[in-house]
C-alpha cells in the first residue's frame, strides 16, 4: 500500500504542459493492471470519502486524487496505447467511489484508514 503510494506520488506529477500529462499518461498505462485498479480504488474510495466527510488531502492525497484526471483524460483525448486497459481502471473507479459515498461509516474511522492522505 505505501509503495504503490509512493510509486504514484513520484510518478504523477502536477504539471500543466500537455506533453507532461500525456507523459504521465504513459506512466499508467506502464503500470501493471492490479497496480492501476489499485490506484483507481484507492482513488474512488479518498474521493468518495473526501466528499461524504468533508475531508481535505494530504500532498499524497492530491497524487491519487490525480489518477482518475489522468485517465478520463487518456480515453477522451485518445492519448492512451491501451483503452481497454484505462476503461476498466475506470470502472473500478467509479464502483468504488460509489461505494465510499454511500457507506455508512464513521468519519473518523475513514480517516484512520489512510492517516497519510487526509488532514
Amino acid at each position: 500500500m505505501i509503495r504503490i503510494l509512493v510509486t504514484l506520488a513520484a510518478g504523477v506529477c502536477f504539471a500543466s504542459s500537455a506533453s507532461a500529462g500525456q507523459d504521465n499518461i504513459h506512466f499508467l498505462a506502464g503500470m501493471p493492471d492490479a497496480k492501476l485498479n489499485l490506484a483507481a480504488k484507492m482513488a474512488g474510495n479518498l474521493n468518495g470519502v473526501m466528499q461524504r466527510c468533508r475531508l481535505r488531502p494530504t500532498e499524497d492525497g492530491k497524487a491519487i486524487i490525480a489518477v482518475p484526471v489522468l485517465l478520463y483524460d487518456g480515453i477522451e483525448k485518445h492519448l492512451t496505447p491501451n483503452p481497454p486497459k484505462f476503461k476498466k481502471a475506470i470502472r473500478t473507479y467509479e464502483r468504488a467511489y460509489a461505494m465510499a459515498v454511500q457507506r455508512a461509516g464513521n468519519c473518523q474511522t475513514e480517516k484512520a484508514k489512510y492517516p497519510g492522505l487526509y488532514r
